[in-house]
């Protein structure tokens, strides 16, 4: 009897066995097609496991992550998103890393940074600029935001303004451009986005331990005229509104980034992006960036 038992008692663990080995095959055959498990994790919206390659720097009174690869000049900075930190960029860093010194880092209070208590977006680009000097990170500098990030990198490249090369905005937050340019056009629908915003001037305040009135006023008074800009947005449909109107909403929002600086900004949408889109489109994310950087050594070639 147990002679008998014995097969059955294999023969569970010898399917799962084969299962596994089974979707383990797939897996990888699935991978080399879409080209490599960079592009297979972007293809699923998954951006690529963060490996720290960076330390704590002192900046003073408190530390602060920095991660920089690669080499060349000018400095790429990359600028989180809410609550994110260097890893929300791992889609992205070594590709740009190839091309110039690429940095991403940690906020005050995110990641494997200390945190200061609350404080404006002008408190954090000095964070920043601290940094960067105490990393011996040198200038100019092509700031490059995600969402929350693009306040960051506007009020960074108007603060630094000698330093900066250029500015890259990344489907970013900017909710004086939505206020002044969007708003005027959504009829009906106004008052929901007006709610809306102002929860999320709420949740940005409460996550990042930001004194948000203050900082919006520093992010309206922020200039970035003169500089190369390029915007790379998601694509944005309101279903409840008709065709006409969603295309000047779309023309409004082309022409508030355009304003920014005018004649120098180069405005793109990425299909098939959400929100994140250098997980999405890690591809439009980089050439967006490395047109920056070659803008920024031409103008320096030419002294």
């Amino acid at each position: 009897m147990a002679g008998s038992r014995h097969p059955v008692r294999w023969l569970v663990p010898r399917l799962a066995l084969a299962a596994v080995v089974g979707l383990a095959l797939a897996l990888s055959a699935d991978v080399l097609r879409s080209g490599g498990p960079r592009l297979w994790l972007a293809r699923h919206g998954l951006p690529p496991p963060y490996v720290p390659a960076g330390e704590r720097v002192d900046i003073g009174d408190r530390s602060l992550y920095l991660d920089c690869r690669g080499a060349g000049s000018p400095t790429v900075v990359l600028i989180s998103g809410m609550g994110d930190g260097a890893g929300s960029w791992s889609a992205v860093h070594d590709e740009l890393a190839a091309t110039t010194r690429t940095c991403a880092y940690d906020r005050a209070g995110i990641g494997s940074s200390d945190p200061r208590g609350t404080h404006t977006l002008a408190d954090a680009v000095e964070d920043l600029r601290s940094l960067l000097a105490a990393a011996g990170e040198p200038a100019p500098f092509v700031v490059v935001g995600h969402s929350l990030g693009g306040a960051h990198a506007r009020v960074f490249a108007s603060m630094y303004r000698e330093e900066t090369a250029g500015v890259g905005l990344v489907d970013t937050f900017d909710p004086d451009l939505q206020a002044d340019s969007i708003e005027p056009l959504l009829g009906q629908l106004r008052d929901g986005y007006v709610a809306e915003l102002d929860g999320l001037r709420d949740l940005v305040a409460r996550v990042e331990d930001l004194d948000w009135p203050t900082s919006e006023a520093q992010l309206r008074a922020a200039s970035v005229a003169g500089l190369p800009v390029e915007v790379l947005r998601a694509p944005r449909h309101e279903p409840r509104l008709d065709a006409g109107t969603n295309d000047a909403i779309a023309a409004a929002w082309q022409g508030a980034f355009e304003s920014l600086s005018p004649g120098l900004v180069n405005y793109a949408i990425a299909p098939g992006a959400g929100h994140i889109v250098q997980v999405d489109r890690p591809d439009l994310a980089v050439a967006a960036v490395r047109r920056l950087v070659a803008t920024a050594r031409g103008r320096a070639a030419r002294g």
